[in-house]
């Protein structure tokens, strides 16, 4: 994952402690809210069926929240290895959940090890336990990946990264760098794409990633994986549909393959912002939003604090746009029952909520307004004695009765 920004003014760093931001729905009739608060590092949220939220923290902590509050006893609480980009890093509910009551847990273990562990929900409790996939590749550091989820096929995908060593991702000897597909109980499916020189299934479904924090699956099945570019001019952050068997050709092509490499797959989408990094996503079914809403792919920028909205038409990308704007980090999105989009954000310790309510009046009217935004005061020393706020990466500075001046953080 790519460092985030450092806000400078002049050659004088503001302070450190991060200024409270609101969010700010982009389109009419939208309203974000705060609906949890109290969490620490939150990484992955769920729905439940039954309406319920559960979230995963960093440091190995899950919770259970109701009507907007985080429930006790926590879920569960493990005890993972956190160092930079390890921890607690997905969720997954089983489709048959309201029977079995299964939920899984990607986590990084040691250093050398990720598992994904399946709990059984009794009384708003993880219980039993049981290591359905383990050891896992992570070098302890980054690209561990993480991304945990149910296909219409009922079976179990997950991604892990190239563990920040780009070859793995062509190295059919490890998982790293790939899109994986199990069964429900841990074990391989025989009708996956690849196989061992001893003619066994192998785990792997698709190659070729280089940071593929998350996917998520349309209800018609189709698979979307997003995948963190790199940082040199070639980079670019991909949404990628993808199929059985196919190469996303890291690190050989990044983007669009070249002429004459069409063994690789074409992003159906990229952009190229500095230091921006797609997460959390989902395709929209609920009815909840108006039509033209519904499967529509939404998904986070964990670097440029946003919430995007990319309308499909078949396979292709119509428009790709910032749906809510400021916000400290997010990282996973869920759809409630209710419909709402419900998002983590890393930083803030938070869960807010993204519902329509054109009647409401805090809902946008499709135009940012700065105004809305929660002002921190400048250091004396930059002598401009002016007040600021912060949308997303940009800086507005508004003196009394003078124009507003915009300013880039810099990175």
């Amino acid at each position: 994952m790519k460092h985030r920004p450092i806000v400078i003014c002049a050659a004088l760093a503001i302070s450190p402690a991060r200024p409270a931001l609101a969010a700010e729905a982009l389109e009419s009739g939208f309203v974000v809210e705060t609906y949890a608060t109290g969490l620490a590092l939150p990484t992955a949220i769920e729905s439940l069926p039954d309406g319920r939220l559960l979230v995963g923290e960093k440091d190995g902590a899950m919770w259970i929240i109701v009507d907007g509050v985080v429930q006790q006893p926590p879920f569960a609480r493990f005890q993972p290895f956190t160092l930079s980009e390890c921890g607690l890093l997905g969720l997954a509910v089983d489709p048959d959940f309201a029977t079995n009551h299964f939920v899984y847990v990607f986590i990084t273990i040691t250093a050398e090890e990720q598992q994904i562990i399946r709990l059984t929900e009794s009384g708003g409790v993880g219980t039993q336990q049981t290591i359905i996939r383990d050891h896992l590749p992570t070098r302890g550091v980054n690209h561990n990946g993480g991304g945990l989820d149910f296909g219409g096929d009922g079976k179990l995908y997950f991604s892990i990264g190239d563990n920040a060593v780009p070859d793995n991702a062509q190295d059919m000897s490890t998982l790293a760098g790939k899109i994986c597909r199990i069964n429900a109980d841990g074990s391989t499916p025989d009708d996956n794409p690849f196989r061992t020189p001893t003619d066994e299934p192998r785990a792997i479904f698709a190659l070729g990633f280089r940071n593929p924090f998350r996917f998520c699956f349309g209800a018609d099945g189709r698979l979307f994986v997003l995948d963190v570019g790199s940082q040199g001019a070639q980079r670019r952050e991909e949404i990628n549909l993808v199929s059985a068997g196919d190469n996303g050709g890291w690190p050989n092509v990044e983007g669009a393959p070249p002429a004459g490499q069409d063994e690789f797959l074409a992003p159906i989408y990229t952009y190229q912002e500095e230091g921006s990094a797609p997460v959390g996503a989902l395709v929209y079914t609920s009815t909840a939003f108006p039509a033209e809403y519904h499967s529509n792919l939404f998904h986070l920028d964990y670097q440029l604090n946003r919430l995007y909205r990319t309308v499909l038409d078949g396979d292709r990308v119509v428009s790709h746009s910032t749906f809510v704007q400021g916000e400290l980090g997010p990282v996973d999105l869920a759809q409630g029952t209710d419909g709402a989009l419900y998002y983590c954000e890393l930083f803030g310790g938070q869960i807010k909520r993204v519902r329509y309510a054109p009647e409401d009046p805090d809902a946008a009217d499709g135009a940012p307004d700065d105004d809305s935004l929660s002002p921190f005061q400048l250091p004396s020393q930059c002598g401009c004695g002016a007040a600021g706020t912060m949308a997303g990466m940009l800086l507005t500075f508004a003196a009394a009765g003078a124009r507003r001046t915009r300013c880039r953080a810099a990175r």
